[in-house]
């Protein structure tokens, strides 16, 4: 990836290159969620699950947040405990990425 982003950047003419700290959000990024969340999840024999998962916790939330994931969940088929698991770890990625432990 480092090095196509150098290709961009000699090409651009560019003097300086800067990683963005933003990412995408919004319909396009539920697009994206919704077709990882149908890669990953499985069923074998009951309710789809992913079979790395090995954890089980009871995180508290807001009830805004919960009522969040539900409605997001409903559009995604998927329980809103997995939407919030799959965005948890994916924000845990990005910190890890970013060299923040």
């Amino acid at each position: 990836m480092a090095k196509k982003i150098d290709r961009i950047g000699k090409a651009l003419g560019a003097t300086k290159q800067m990683s963005v700290k933003t990412r995408a959000s919004g319909p396009m990024e539920l697009l994206r969620l919704g077709e990882e969340i149908g890669a990953r999840l499985t069923s074998r024999g009951g309710r789809p699950s992913d079979p790395k998962w090995n954890v089980r916790r009871v995180i508290p939330l807001k009830e805004e947040s919960w009522n969040y994931l539900q409605q997001q969940s409903g559009k995604l088929r998927v329980s809103p405990g997995h939407l919030a698991a799959m965005l948890l770890e994916r924000e845990i990625a990005i910190l890890k990425s970013a060299g923040k432990t």
